[in-house]
């Protein structure tokens, strides 16, 4: 896939809404009583994953890969990036807080359940990074 020049501005929405997710799951954490180092782990821990993954949603999208606005190609993608990012959450979240690399003691229940959450995300997904999308070319649109 050849990234064009003007391409990783398309990164962008789906980024911050994978980053806006961590930023939100760690405030979350801090609400229920987490001391907040913890919010603070998990607001990394599954906010960089989410926006790498949202980046390159956005980036596929920019190269013709996958159609823009579309559930089901959005559905699959996160399908798999979803329990993913997940797993890496788990997997930073217990090697910080006990040093050691744990996986969740039903690995594959885990990425199921996983599974099954990411048609929700995709949902919330695709609809904040459209909105943002449209919002960031209306006004690049302005600007000229």
């Amino acid at each position: 896939m050849q990234i064009r020049e003007g391409f990783l501005k398309e990164a962008v929405p789906g980024a911050f809404v994978g980053l806006a997710a961590g930023l939100i799951a760690g405030g979350l954490a801090a609400l229920v009583g987490q001391p907040l180092g913890w919010a603070l782990v998990t607001t990394v821990a599954l906010g960089l994953p989410l926006g790498a993954l949202g980046g390159g949603f956005g980036l596929l999208v920019a190269a013709g890969r996958l159609p823009a606005g579309r559930f089901a190609p959005v559905a699959l993608y996160w399908l798999v990036g979803f329990p993913l990012a997940r797993l890496m959450h788990e997997i930073t979240v217990s090697l910080v807080l006990t040093g050691r690399v744990r996986l969740p003691s039903d690995l594959a229940g885990f990425l199921a359940y996983q599974g099954i959450v990411s048609f929700g995300w995709a949902i919330g997904f695709l609809w904040l990074h459209e909105r943002i999308s449209m919002r960031l070319r209306a006004r690049a649109t302005a600007s000229r």
